[in-house]
């Protein structure tokens, strides 16, 4: 759920800022970072004082990084060239519909491939 309301928010923040493509790329992951930063944060501060994972448990934040940057540098590639046949806001509105799909979709797929390459460790409690 939390990888389809961050799809969602990205591809709602990619097609409705009007402006250039480059602009949507360096907003979005500016947004991405701080957000990551912030879980960054809550996992420091659930460790710290012995809580449960939960939600934020166990994200594999550099690999999701590094896949949503090459998702925004494609979005941002086709979009351009999208912009060749299409009216700019269109092919905006196109790249942000398909920017949330994918962020939604690979998330939870990087997400379990994380999960279960990590060593399974027992907690006492």
């Amino acid at each position: 759920m939390l990888f389809w309301l961050a799809g969602l928010y990205f591809g709602w923040r990619w097609a409705s800022e009007p402006g250039p493509a480059w602009r949507h790329a360096l907003q979005v992951l500016f947004t991405m970072l701080a957000a990551m930063s912030a879980v960054r944060l809550v996992q420091r501060w659930r460790s710290r004082h012995n809580r449960a994972e939960g939600v934020f448990g166990s994200l594999p934040l550099y690999g999701l990084f590094l896949v949503k940057l090459a998702l925004v540098a494609s979005a941002l590639a086709v979009e351009y060239l999208l912009q060749r046949w299409i009216p700019p806001q269109s092919a905006r509105t196109i790249v942000g519909a398909g920017l949330g799909v994918a962020f939604a979709t690979i998330g939870p797929v990087l997400h379990r491939r994380h999960n279960s390459l990590r060593p399974q460790v027992e907690r006492r409690a």
